[in-house]
């Protein structure tokens, strides 16, 4: 595989609020498009390795990528180019891992995004000749799903992969079983104020918690349940005791940047209005 990395797509200023849909939207799959972030070593009897974090296919203006937060591929030791995005949500030994061509960062942001996150947006390139049911239909389809900001008060999902509860057993230097912690975790947004005009804020308070941990949840997911619309990506998280916070960026920026990406513009400005924003 041979991977394009630091392709440049400038993201500056601000741009309008997405439509929320309507409510009331509850069959939206977005759980069945999440994949842990795998690589391919170079070693026969430990094939795979993993540092945490998630990602999620999509469809977009008809073609099939996948979307990460960027910095699960730094300090890990593991090279893009090695990355292994399964076909099957749960993997089946033997199945082919996908194509990639390409990943894609926002870089050079101006206006209210410079010293933002949403230099941490990884967007993953497949082959053009990945056949189209590859997936098997699993990639939450944005062409005809709704998509929108998140709003103070509203209910969320975050679908990801949970370090502490994936593991990779190699029982006497043999490739052994693989369990990924797939997690579906409840947060309310709770962005009264921020001084980012990309990231939201999100809490949750969890009854009895199996893990101590949320890490591994950077590129996940946040699906608005008042909405009924995918409306984020985690990039920051933390817990303590039963209570947990996450950041995300907003999907508006993501959509903007998917955009320039598709269209193949060397840069995307647009303006979009945060009234939690507070520069």
């Amino acid at each position: 595989m041979s991977v394009m990395t630091d392709v440049p797509k400038e993201i500056v200023e601000m741009m309008a609020r997405l439509s929320a849909s309507p409510a009331g939207v509850r069959h939206h799959g977005i759980g069945d498009a999440v994949r842990p972030v795998f690589f391919q070593t170079e070693y026969e009897e430990f094939l795979y390795a993993t540092d945490g974090g998630t990602l999620f296919l999509i469809r977009f203006k008809g073609k099939t990528y996948a979307l990460t937060a960027r910095h699960v591929f730094t300090g890990n030791g593991f090279e893009p180019n090695r990355l292994f995005v399964t076909r099957e949500k749960f993997a089946k030994k033997g199945t082919p891992p996908a194509p990639i061509t390409g990943l894609y960062y926002p870089s050079s942001p101006r206006g209210a995004a410079e010293g933002s996150d949403i230099s941490d947006i990884c967007l993953i390139e497949f082959d053009e000749d990945l056949a189209p049911d590859f997936f098997m239909g699993s990639p939450y389809d944005m062409d005809a799903k709704p998509v929108g900001s998140s709003v103070a008060g509203h209910l969320l999902a975050v679908y990801g992969v949970l370090k502490q509860m994936t593991t990779i057993i190699h029982p006497e230097g043999k490739q052994g079983d693989i369990d990924i912690g797939y997690c579906q975790l409840e947060y309310t947004d709770t962005t009264l104020t921020t001084p980012d005009a990309i990231l939201r804020e999100a809490k949750a308070e969890f009854a009895a918690p199996a893990f101590s941990s949320v890490t591994g949840i950077s590129g996940s997911p946040v699906y608005d349940k008042t909405a009924g619309a995918l409306c984020g990506m985690v990039v920051r998280g933390g817990m303590s005791g039963k209570k947990s916070s996450i950041r995300f960026i907003d999907m508006f920026d993501i959509v903007r940047f998917l955009e320039g990406v598709g269209s193949g513009a060397p840069s995307v400005d647009y303006r979009k209005i945060v009234p939690e924003y507070r520069g």
